[in-house]
């Protein structure tokens, strides 16, 4: 899994801080609506990938400690599964096009690394990398995302994405070490921490932005189809502050939701980066969260978290008023 990346696309860093006042803005509030489920009750699963098909309004998750595929409809009810065949086998990650192809990134990198399924969880094409620059190389994946007929694939130790078509055509590709490691070198000027920088959070919304969040640095990023990185988020237990971030996601008008494992939130951001709320916290109550990983938003304002513990997959829905 090793020969893709160096290449890439310019990028304009910009830094900023939250502001201490600012205008009124609309309140975003957030209900527990369910846990996806089967028959027999909440499905049990542990940091899930998630993955929402918007035109059908389905729900995909992929438990990598199980190697199974499980799709919900919109009322949070087990529709369907695969994966007792060997299809996902070393998997880390899965993405849902409109036809309803299923995208499966595999760790058993072989120069193919994406497979596409239909939607019955049958192997349709394995999909081999191509038109890659020559400096293109040392591209591990394991994080794996479809918006408007691309697909981006994050490496997040390498601090790279790379952007396909869905025959695995190279078009474009970003690689953040520079801006990640002059962040650190600002946070930690005297190497301290011997920090060990990587991505934890990735996703894509429908216009090709990317969102991205770096443990390590307590910080989450906008990338911009322009090439510009933004940057926002403090470290600290309080409201709106960062303790050890994971999944993020944007809804249709912007808003931007953070999950943090440590405070066990998930937080919201309007699109100026200022905070708006947050919700879930630890507890035993269905609407509260547990070690929250990964998120996704549909388009019908709703938002589903991936939980450690045997937690599941917890949907909330959003309002904006």
């Amino acid at each position: 899994m090793k020969k893709i990346m160096k290449h890439i696309a310019g990028l304009s860093f910009i830094c900023l801080l939250l502001p201490v006042s600012r205008p009124a803005q609309a309140e975003v509030t957030l209900n527990f609506q369910y846990i996806l489920s089967n028959f027999s009750g909440p499905v049990s699963s542990q940091w899930a990938r998630v993955a929402t098909d918007l035109d059908r309004g389905e729900i995909y998750t992929y438990d990598p400690h199980e190697n199974e595929v499980r799709i919900f409809n919109d009322q949070g009810m087990e529709i369907f599964s695969f994966g007792e065949d060997g299809q996902v086998n070393g998997a880390s990650d899965i993405a849902v096009a409109e036809d309803g192809s299923i995208y499966v990134l595999t760790t058993l990198f072989t120069g193919r690394p994406i497979t596409r399924l239909n939607y019955r969880g049958e192997p349709v094409a394995d999909i081999e990398l191509g038109n890659l620059p020559e400096t293109v190389r040392d591209f591990s994946p394991t994080q794996l995302e479809y918006a408007n007929g691309a697909l981006y694939l994050l490496d997040p130790d390498g601090l790279q994405i790379l952007v396909v078509d869905q025959n695995g055509l190279y078009q474009k590709g970003f690689n953040l070490r520079e801006q990640f490691e002059a962040l650190a070198a600002e946070q930690d000027p005297e190497k301290k921490k011997g920090q060990v920088i990587d991505i934890s959070g990735f996703s894509v919304d429908n216009t090709g932005t990317i969102y991205l969040t770096a443990p390590m640095l307590f910080s989450a990023f906008r990338l911009n189809t322009d090439g510009t990185l933004e940057i926002f988020g403090r470290a600290g237990s309080g409201p709106g502050k960062f303790g050890v971030v994971a999944g993020i996601a944007a809804d249709m008008d912007g808003n931007i939701y953070v999950s943090d494992r440590l405070r066990s939130v998930v937080m919201v951001f309007d699109k100026s980066f200022n905070f708006l709320n947050e919700f879930g916290y630890r507890g035993y109550e269905d609407r509260n969260l547990t070690v929250p990983n990964d998120i996704a938003i549909d388009n019908n304002g709703k938002i589903y978290v991936a939980q450690g513990a045997g937690r599941g997959v917890s949907c909330y829905r959003i309002t904006s008023e």
